[in-house]
């Protein structure tokens, strides 16, 4: 290679996520692509050509470099590259993954001229007006009932920053991205999907919504963003780098507004945030109906399916004679397995966290780690049983039982793999891939109530809203219903998704979290790998408890997030190999 004395030089991020660190390049003569922070390239390498983004100018002696292969045309935004920067510091992730949710999947060379958003028409309603107060400036929270439409909500933010940039809208699924753009524009309002629309939402274009993601969308100016269905777990990201959008858009607005809406808003979602109310607005109307069927007092012969579903489930089906009538959701696919007492019926519970016991040589409590003699708290038994059940198999009892055509709905369903059914009966990806119920049942209740981490019951409640959404609210009398078995009855879920007040376990919830230190009173780092438990031990000091929890696990605990994050980024990971996972969902 050519020396490069003379000649202009940028740093470059590879998208080779192992090297952090930009290398410098000269640019060629006669390089015809854009040559601005974020503008993607593709460069040499070992031997080998990667793509990047030019994200620096180079420091020190650049008179001896190798030049950049070809652009790759327009990328993120200044912003958007030092937001990715943040999110990499914050959950100990490469940050060329980050500048990558930012990037079009193809090259872009050049960009469509925005419409301007004009003047448009919105409801003056509670809805519209408390839209356009949060739009007036701040962070803020909005509880709404979860079959409450929050569309005027939207429109009332929107047209109080009509002139200020772009508005990012974000959503937890691509399908209500889609139905949420086109709403939009045949209101007359310009706006774009982000999963298909880059180059429109680099250019500027008046609302982008989209998914997790479009966190990182590369406006050029940021007039606000409004958050849906916030308490999402969507919204997380599983894998590592374990981060999540809720805190990206907090760290991308600072001045800028910020509404997020939920409507049961855990301390993770809420803290920092100001709520706004209204008087003329009530939550409760915008919960569903719910029917408890109380397990303990049925005949246990009865099993999963009781009489009161089958009776309820018989009757949907009359009275909604067209496309899906009744759903059934069961934890999860496969085999569940839940201990309770031969004699009493009564689930196994943990003395210390109230979390669900498993069975071995004695009850042992998967979320605490407390172990008590197998005797049951409530009669004094010592006999416990296991309660089995798969999807696959309650579909066809239930095709049997109400003799009616019934498909068994997973994560990997789509919506004609529905087309005729009736009855669908499967895991809580139901919510995400019915529409319409006039019966939605949860089979059983308890393995969401009970499940062993932090926060199970108000993802319980949660789950009982987003169902809700199925069968429409309470206050119109042609809605349907949303049935819950349990063997809980007055648990403080149960009884706040009947009266549809849900702030009793929100307020338990931020208790715990609290007292816990879990996020977001604290900051935790799961560690695993071959050097989970070397890791753990390098890390404790400056602020942060390592620990070891055997078998290739451990774990890292800060008061600040802060904290951990500067020791996570100064303490370089074992050859062994770990894998870091920072303040994840399951958290």
């Amino acid at each position: 290679m050519a020396p490069s004395e003379g000649r202009r030089s940028v740093g470059v991020l590879t998208d080779v996520t192992a090297l952090s660190t930009p290398f410098d390049y000269a640019i060629p003569d006669g390089f015809d692509g854009p040559v601005e922070l974020g503008s993607r390239v593709r460069v040499p390498l070992h031997g080998r050509s990667v793509k990047g983004w030019i994200v620096a100018e180079p420091e020190g002696e650049v008179s001896e470099l190798k030049a950049i292969k070809s652009s790759l045309g327009v990328g993120p935004t200044p912003e958007v590259l030092e937001l990715a920067r943040w999110a990499a510091w914050r959950w100990n992730g490469p940050w060329a993954r980050f500048v990558d949710s930012a990037s079009p999947q193809n090259i872009v060379r050049s960009l469509p001229t925005p419409p301007i958003l004009g003047e448009f028409d919105h409801t003056d309603s509670p809805l519209g007006r408390l839209g356009q107060e949060g739009g007036k400036g701040g962070a803020h929270l909005v509880q709404l009932g979860p079959v409450t439409d929050p569309f005027d909500l939207l429109i009332g933010f929107i047209s109080a920053r009509r002139t200020a940039g772009s508005v990012v809208v974000l959503v937890p699924g691509l399908g209500y991205a889609g139905r949420l753009t086109a709403r939009l524009n045949r209101r007359g309002i310009p706006a774009v999907n982000f999963q298909d629309a880059w180059p429109q939402a680099r250019a500027g274009w008046p609302v982008v919504v989209g998914t997790r993601t479009a966190a990182f969308a590369p406006v050029p100016t940021l007039g606000g963003m409004v958050v849906f269905d916030a308490e999402d777990d969507r919204y997380f990201s599983e894998g590592a780098p374990t981060w999540n959008a809720l805190d990206v858009a907090r760290q991308r607005c600072g001045d800028v507004p910020l509404m997020v809406i939920s409507s049961c808003p855990d301390a993770r979602v809420a803290v920092g945030l100001d709520e706004l109310r209204t008087p003329e607005l009530h939550v409760s109307s915008g919960w569903p109906r719910v029917l408890v069927v109380d397990q303990v007092k049925q005949d246990p012969r009865e099993g999963i399916l009781s009489h009161d579903l089958v009776e309820l489930g018989r009757r949907a089906l009359e009275e909604q004679p067209d496309g899906i009538a009744v759903a059934c959701i069961l934890n999860r696919k496969g085999r569940a397995r839940l201990v309770i007492c031969k004699s009493c019926d009564q689930v196994a519970r943990c003395a210390t966290c109230d979390a669900a016991c498993s069975l071995d040589e004695d009850l042992a409590c998967p979320r605490c780690g407390s172990h008590r003699p197998i005797v049951c708290a409530h009669c004094g038994a010592t006999a416990m049983k296991l309660l089995r059940r798969g999807t696959s198999q309650l579909a066809q009892e239930c095709e049997a039982l109400f003799g009616a055509a019934t498909v068994e709905v997973t994560a990997q369903s789509d919506r004609a793999s529905l087309d005729g059914a009736r009855v669908v009966v499967g895991t809580e990806a139901i919510v995400h891939r019915v529409r319409n119920a006039r019966l939605v049942a949860f089979l059983d209740l308890d393995h969401h109530l009970l499940a062993p981490r932090a926060g199970a019951e108000l993802r319980a409640l949660t789950m009982v809203a987003m169902a809700g959404r199925l069968v429409g609210p309470r206050s119109s009398a042609t809605s349907g219903a949303v049935l819950v078995q349990t063997r809980l009855a007055d648990h403080p879920v149960v009884t706040s998704a009947v009266s549809g007040n849900p702030s009793a376990v929100i307020d338990a919830d931020r208790e715990v979290r609290a007292m816990l230190g879990l996020p977001p009173f604290g900051a935790v780092a799961e560690l695993r790998g071959a050097g989970a438990e070397a890791y753990a031990a390098a890390l404790d000091g400056d602020g942060v408890e390592g620990s070891s929890l055997g078998d290739g696990e451990g774990l890292a605990r800060a008061a600040q997030v802060e904290v951990l994050a500067d020791r996570l980024a100064s303490v370089a990971r074992p050859k062994e190999g770990v894998r870091v996972r920072v303040d994840p969902e399951l958290l």
